[in-house]
């Protein structure tokens, strides 16, 4: 098990590649980190004593969470609390210009943490990608649909970027400094504020 283990749940592939971003900034501070499966051998054998910090990533389908997701979250909400802990929920919404379908995003991903009993220090809601080279032919529809509607992309033949990679490593940044505080940031609040500015 690595200091800083990035578990993740994924439908299309987003979530993963967010975990994976994560974990590469996270190492540039000199912490092991490593994106992991939740659905994998090793998310089911957590050394917990080995672990420094943690985060979640999981993308909202149907108003919903992945169920394994939930489910690891339940098992390990107090590990996960007791240490430095992210969740990053992953959605169209979270790039709506709608403020309410951000907000909206933004109830679902606390509601899945209070749900799971797990107290994060930071909720996160990144802006995933309409994927719809992969989606079946009714999702594709109703994802076109939806974009329509809110001024995103329609062309079908291929997939859409909008996760603001910029915010993902701050995010990791962030769950860096809180690992390590200031043995690695000696100004690290000032060092937070530049990044974010």
């Amino acid at each position: 098990m690595c200091d800083v283990p990035i578990f993740y749940a994924t439908s299309e592939g987003q979530t993963r590649r967010i975990a994976e971003r994560i974990a590469q900034q996270v190492r540039k501070h000199g912490l092991d980190s490593r994106a992991i499966p939740i659905i994998s051998d090793e998310a089911a054998h957590v050394d917990w004593a080995r672990v420094r910090g943690a985060a979640i990533g999981a993308s909202i389908h149907l108003g919903k969470h992945q169920a394994e997701a939930a489910a690891f979250a339940r098992v390990h909400h107090d590990a996960l609390s007791l240490r430095p802990s992210l969740f990053v929920s992953v959605s169209m919404a979270a790039a709506s210009r709608n403020p309410k379908e951000v907000e909206a995003a933004r109830t679902i991903a606390v509601k899945f943490t209070a749900d799971t009993g797990w107290t994060p220090t930071r909720i996160a809601t990144v802006a995933g990608r309409l994927a719809y080279t992969q989606y079946n032919w009714l999702v594709r529809l109703m994802m076109r649909r939806i974009a329509r509607k809110e001024g995103g992309a329609t062309d079908t033949s291929r997939d859409h970027e909008y996760t603001d990679w910029a915010q993902v490593e701050r995010l990791a940044d962030q769950l860096a400094y809180e690992v390590r505080r200031d043995e690695i940031f000696p100004r690290g609040e000032e060092y937070l504020a530049r990044r974010a500015g």
